[in-house]
């Protein structure tokens, strides 16, 4: 019998409190190939046919990414679309924080919290 040892990281959340109240659906994205998609970037698609990849877009907005995704080669990835909850700014990159405060997504709401 060998034993594996394996060795998993612990996902930063972008919410307020670890149980926090939200509502996401999981959403194809799109972008430059190899680039990251930073936790609560504003995502912007069709919540009704998420078959269609989704966008880093301010503008158009319909939630935002929940954790960071690393876009493949052909820039494609899998992530989580946060459509409804409370984000910590203090969690996210200020330029992330800014996009959220363009975007204005009403059912997004961000607040200061703990940083933790």
């Amino acid at each position: 019998m060998v034993e594996k040892i394996a060795t998993y990281n612990t996902r930063k959340t972008i919410m307020i409190g670890q149980e926090s109240y939200y509502i996401a659906l999981p959403v194809k994205i799109t972008g430059t190939a190899n680039a990251t998609v930073k936790a609560g970037e504003p995502l912007a698609g069709d919540l009704t046919d998420r078959s269609t990849a989704f966008t880093v877009d301010t503008t158009d907005a319909v939630g935002i990414n929940l954790h960071e995704v690393k876009l493949d080669a052909n820039g494609k990835g899998n992530a989580t679309c946060v459509i409804v909850g409370c984000v910590d700014i203090k969690k996210v990159d200020a330029s992330v924080a800014t996009n959220i405060a363009t975007a204005a997504i009403p059912s997004i709401i961000a607040v200061e919290g703990s940083a933790i």
